[in-house]
């Protein structure tokens, strides 16, 4: 869809929030299906590649990480840069859905925090940690050599077939391995961009050097 009419369609559904076209962004105040709302501003500029930069800007959200909040920017943080290109080939293929299924859920999530002092939904730890944790959903193994291997092998355009053996160890071909679910992880993890896979192999480096 042109991103012209997704910004529409956006606009007809949250009524308000207001586009700017000088710095292509969202801004206004986001209400959630219980009666909630948040001030926002959306800056577009990295989606589709990312999810946009989404920034609360009422003050109710502390700039703390435990509060899935960027300190550095300031931004809402979501899932990791690999999870959100993943999402955005396969379930988050418009900017209407990006608000619907990703960022209501976000401020709705925040909202049960500011009453049980908990988070409903489960998330990512923060830094490197975060990042591994990621890798180990996307690709359903826990040995975090064996996706650091697999990630340089992607970097060095190695590509495994159906017949390879599964990047799990298992022994077994990637096509059969556990019912044939690695083969469609591996599916998944091959529509991560190079340069975010290359960014976060140092995150891999830091959680080995703890461990």
């Amino acid at each position: 869809m042109d991103i012209s009419k997704e910004i529409e369609e956006v606009l007809l559904k949250h009524q308000g929030l207001v586009y700017h076209l000088e710095s292509n962004s969202l801004s206004g105040e986001l209400f959630l299906p219980h009666g909630d709302s948040y001030d926002l501003i959306i800056k577009l500029e990295p989606y589709p590649k990312f999810f946009p930069w989404v920034y609360e800007v009422g003050g109710r959200i502390p700039i703390k990480m435990d509060r899935h909040i960027y300190t550095d920017t300031g931004s809402c943080c979501f899932t990791t840069a690999a999870k959100s290109q993943i999402l955005l080939k396969t379930k988050i293929t418009s900017l209407i859905k990006f608000i619907d299924e990703i960022v209501v859920r976000y401020f709705e999530n925040n909202s049960y925090y500011e009453i049980n002092r908990t988070y409903y939904y489960d998330e990512y730890d923060h830094g490197s940690r975060g990042v591994v944790q990621s890798y180990q959903d996307i690709l359903e193994i826990s040995d975090t050599k064996s996706i650091g291997r697999l990630m340089l092998q992607r970097l060095q355009n190695k590509k495994l077939t159906i017949r390879d053996l599964c990047y799990c160890n298992s022994g077994q071909s990637l096509k059969k391995c556990s019912y044939g679910s690695h083969c469609y992880n591996y599916r998944l993890f091959r529509m991560i961009d190079k340069d975010v896979l290359y960014n976060d192999l140092k995150h891999f480096k830091n959680v080995l050097k703890i461990k």
